[in-house]
Parts: structure tokens; C-alpha cells; sequence
């Protein structure tokens, strides 16, 4: 059986309609057409799918098929994200280095994947900030996943942010903003925005880092999250105290300050907390 056919039985089972399993998740078109195997589902999405299924993603792929290959390497992408959430470069390094079979046959999305990373450890462990770049730019153009696409377009964007070259910088980030798509993954593009929001700001372009927070906080709001929903609110106070709306600016400290709390984050409540006590200190 294939997953289209074991996502269509398994949501007959729960009696759940594909716009309840799509809600949140993709387009009811996107369900509809894997269920009808005219398409095959991404890594995340099948994640996604079977939580909201109440299932195993084993569920779907048998043990000695190119599938369960397939969900191991899923497994394997899944546990590198969570290290590169934490900026645990050294533990991606030796997660690719001790899983070199696997990598070396995966394909598509996947391959696209680890190659990323690839350029990132460039950057991160290496310091290389130079073939980074290179690597990325050169990669960028071959990959087909949208959302994957995006997040390597950010990394560049990203690489030239370091380097302070923020004409380049911003170039790529409007070019990977221009890329979204209402299905893609909420925290993925609100990564993009947050970057984006920085670049602008350390051009000085208050108004237009400011139309770019909105925006995050738009999404985040939307979405109920507090994933980065305090960095944004940040940079919302940021922009108001340059353009000098201090009540605002105040205001956007203390909601930042709260979430900041929240989330146990010292580094950055310490930050947020100095920065409300400076623009105290001049109106």
C-alpha cells in the first residue's frame, strides 16, 4: 500500500476530513493530491501528517523498503535541526561523520539537506566565512523544496550580514522574502524576517526594519507561538526609540522583557532590560 493510500485509510479510520488534516499544516490540494499519489509528501510534511494522524511515521514506511531508509534519514535531519537550534556546531559535524553511509544515499530533498549543512559548517565551525558563501551560492540555484530553498537563500544572506556587506545582505533576504508561500513552515520564514529586520536596522533604515517586525509578529501572533516573538518585539522597541516614539518603544521593552522571562532566556533579558534603562536615561 502506498502513503497516500495509508494517509486516505488511516484518516477514514479517525473520521477526519482532509481540511481538518490539512488545517495548519499544507493546502487541502496538497493532501488531496498526495492521497491520489500525485505527489510525494516532503520530510516535515509527513512528520507533520502522522502526528496529526496519531500515528508512528513508521506507520507509513515498511522496515526493509527504501522508505524506512527514508524515515531514518528523516530521524537524522530532525536531530541536526535541534543542534543547529542550539549552535551546536560540533555536534552536527559528528552526527554527519558518524552517519556518512546513510548521507551518502540519500537523494532529493534530503542530498539538498546535508549539503546545506555542509556550507554551514563551513561558517560555524570553521570560520570560513568566505567558502561558505561560495559553497551556498554555488548550491542555491539546484535546490527544488521551497521551504529548504528559502532557508539556504537566508544562510547567504546571513554569511554577507557577518561580513557586514548589508547591501548584499539585504539583497538576498528580499530574495528568499519574495519566496514564501502561505504552506511553507511558519518558523522558517519568521527566521528570514527576523534576519532581514537585523540587516535593516544596522543600515539604518528604521521604517522599513520596522514594517519587516510587523510582519514577524503578524505571522508569530497568528500562528500563537513565542518562537522568536521576543527578538521581534526587540527590534520593534528598537526601531521606535531611533525614530524616537519612546512610549511605543517602551512599551515593545517590557512585552519583549516578559517573553524573554518566560523562556528563561538571561542573555537577552539582561540586553533587553539595558537597552529600556539607556532610552530611559534621554527622554
Amino acid at each position: 500500500m502506498k502513503i497516500g493510500e495509508k494517509i486516505k485509510l488511516r484518516r477514514k479510520e479517525i473520521k477526519m476530513t482532509q481540511a481538518e488534516l490539512a488545517n495548519g499544516i499544507c493546502t487541502q490540494a496538497m493532501i488531496s493530491r498526495i492521497e491520489k499519489k500525485k505527489v510525494r509528501p516532503s520530510r516535515d510534511l509527513m512528520e507533520k501528517v502522522a502526528e496529526r494522524l496519531e500515528v508512528s511515521i513508521h506507520y507509513f514506511y515498511g522496515e526493509d523498503s527504501i522508505e524506512s531508509r527514508y524515515s531514518k534519514t528523516a530521524q537524522l535531519c530532525k536531530i541536526i535541526r535541534q543542534h543547529l537550534i542550539r549552535r551546536e556546531y560540533e555536534s552536527v559535524s559528528y552526527l554527519i561523520e558518524t552517519n556518512e553511509e546513510l548521507i551518502e544515499k540519500s537523494v532529493g530533498e534530503d542530498r539538498d539537506f546535508f549539503k546545506w549543512i555542509h556550507g554551514l559548517l563551513f561558517a560555524y565551525r570553521d570560520g570560513d566565512n568566505d567558502k561558505a558563501l561560495e559553497y551556498l551560492i554555488k548550491m542555491e540555484s539546484g535546490v527544488k523544496n521551497g521551504e529548504l530553498r528559502v532557508e539556504v537563500i537566508d544562510s547567504i544572506g546571513n554569511q554577507y550580514l557577518r561580513k557586514k556587506e548589508y547591501e548584499k545582505a539585504e539583497s538576498y533576504y528580499q530574495k528568499g522574502f519574495d519566496s514564501f508561500a502561505e504552506w511553507m513552515n511558519h518558523e522558517k520564514k519568521a527566521k528570514l524576517l527576523l534576519n532581514y529586520s537585523i540587516c535593516l536596522f544596522r543600515e539604518d533604515k528604521y521604517v522599513e526594519c520596522l514594517d519587516k517586525v510587523m510582519q514577524g509578529l503578524e505571522l508569530l501572533i497568528e500562528k500563537d507561538t513565542l518562537f522568536l516573538l521576543g527578538d521581534f518585539f526587540y527590534y520593534k522597541a528598537r526601531c521606535l526609540e531611533m525614530l524616537k516614539q519612546y512610549g511605543e518603544a517602551g512599551e515593545a521593552y517590557k512585552k519583549a522583557q516578559t517573553i524573554f522571562e518566560i523562556q528563561q532566556n538571561e542573555k537577552y533579558l539582561l540586553i533587553t532590560k539595558m537597552s529600556l534603562e539607556e532610552m530611559q536615561k534621554v527622554i
